[in-house]
């Protein structure tokens, strides 16, 4: 029963990831009560843990797999919005830094 409960939270994870994969989210409203960047970031991971739940409990009747996945991830960013959660696109990374060319010695 606990392997079945695990795997259908795994499930439900790797539907979801593209909805948060290269999200940066921010909730105005923790901050400006002052809560800790710690604390915010509990709150985020719980929010997000009950967004996936609910998300995949109410997209799981849709049978066609491309429904269901656009529902889930349309459902889980609903979800974190009326949390108070707001997703943006998170910046290009810097460049690799270049390789270093060899010198004569």
């Amino acid at each position: 029963m606990a392997r079945s409960v695990c795997f259908v939270l795994l499930l439900c994870a790797a539907a979801l990831a593209p909805a948060q994969r290269n999200d940066l989210w921010s909730n105005p409203g923790l901050a400006q009560r002052g809560i800790s960047p710690g604390e915010q970031q509990l709150v985020l991971r719980q929010d997000l843990s009950a967004c996936h739940g609910t998300a995949f409990e109410r997209a799981r009747g849709v049978e066609d797999e491309q429904k269901r996945k656009a529902l889930g991830i349309a459902l889980f960013k609903q979800c974190m919005s009326e949390k108070g959660w707001h997703a943006r696109e998170a910046a290009p990374g810097k460049p690799a830094p270049k390789a270093l060319r060899e010198t004569a010695t």
